[in-house]
């Protein structure tokens, strides 16, 4: 679906289902069960494994026709997106392509950079910090663009070598999430109760019920909202406690955090708006 788009799959779902954002749409619950499930998987939203194929197909460049330059992962194998968060948030012109960036300019005065409003001052220095990728890299008019599979780029996607990464990425989910639990000005109680919510070790009514000190009938939330209080619906997901997250986000000025698991949120938290360590150091201790 990635590197055939003249094949017959990707045409007979475009025309089911539509392209949008350069990407085949999936349907919605109108969509077949099997492709949303594919669609979940390409886009990080399976439960197994997060985003495990996501972050392992890297775009390489040839003429930048068929390269996104926001969010594909073409430069350091990271979406500029990612990246650059705050500054794609701030972009009118999100699904324009390499080549087309290129062509405008992206250099300093470049005609490619269009925002919505007028850049801070950080937000310039991100901006430059993004120039400054940029610098070294020419496109090849005679080459095309495609994807590669990072685990075995020579031979190339095999079902074989995806359960393999598959049945290793947890364990190393779980380390990047832990590197990111320490911090020097973060209380060590803090510390701790992160690394046990991370391993779903609080006293969560669903927990409690699990190990039957509680009964069965008594896992529901504590802010009363009728779901079972696990530790992702408690901190994440709750209607109540989760809005909290969105005021947050709006108060540091950061885009959304797509995630399936507490350790996903953790992770993608920290990284989303890109730039500094000391950025990132900041997030982290959020």
């Amino acid at each position: 679906m990635l590197v055939d788009r003249a094949g017959l799959w990707f045409r007979v779902l475009a025309a089911r289902y539509g392209i949008e954002g350069g990407r085949l749409r999936d349907g919605g619950r109108r969509g077949s069960s099997w492709w949303r499930e594919i669609s979940r998987i390409r886009d990080g939203g399976s439960e197994t494994g997060g985003r495990w194929f996501q972050e392992q197909v890297v775009k390489r460049v040839g003429d930048g026709s068929d390269t996104f330059f926001w969010t594909d992962p073409w430069v350091d194998e990271i979406p500029l997106c990612q990246r650059f968060g705050r500054l794609f948030e701030l972009a009118e012109t999100k699904l324009r392509t390499v080549a087309e960036m290129f062509a405008l300019g992206w250099g300093e005065g470049g005609e490619a950079w269009v925002w919505r409003r007028q850049l801070r001052a950080w937000e310039e220095e991100m901006l430059r910090e993004c120039q400054s990728l940029l610098l070294n890299i020419l496109l090849q008019a005679h080459s095309i663009d495609r994807w590669q599979w990072r685990p075995d780029p020579d031979t190339g996607y095999s079902v074989r070598g995806a359960y393999q990464l598959l049945t290793s990425h947890i364990s190393v989910t779980m380390d990047d999430a832990d590197n990111l639990i320490w911090h020097p000005q973060v209380p060590l109680k803090v510390s701790i109760f992160a690394w046990r919510l991370l391993r779903d070790r609080l006293p969560t009514k669903v927990n409690l019920v699990t190990r039957g000190v509680l009964s069965s009938t008594a896992h529901s939330c504590i802010f009363g909202c009728g779901e079972a209080e696990s530790s992702h619906h408690l901190f994440i997901s709750c209607s109540t406690v989760g809005s909290l997250w969105d005021l947050v986000r709006s108060w540091i000025g950061i885009p959304l955090v797509g995630f399936t698991t507490l350790r996903d949120h953790f992770v993608q938290f920290v990284s989303s708006a890109g730039g500094s360590r000391a950025r990132r150091s900041f997030l982290q201790l959020i």
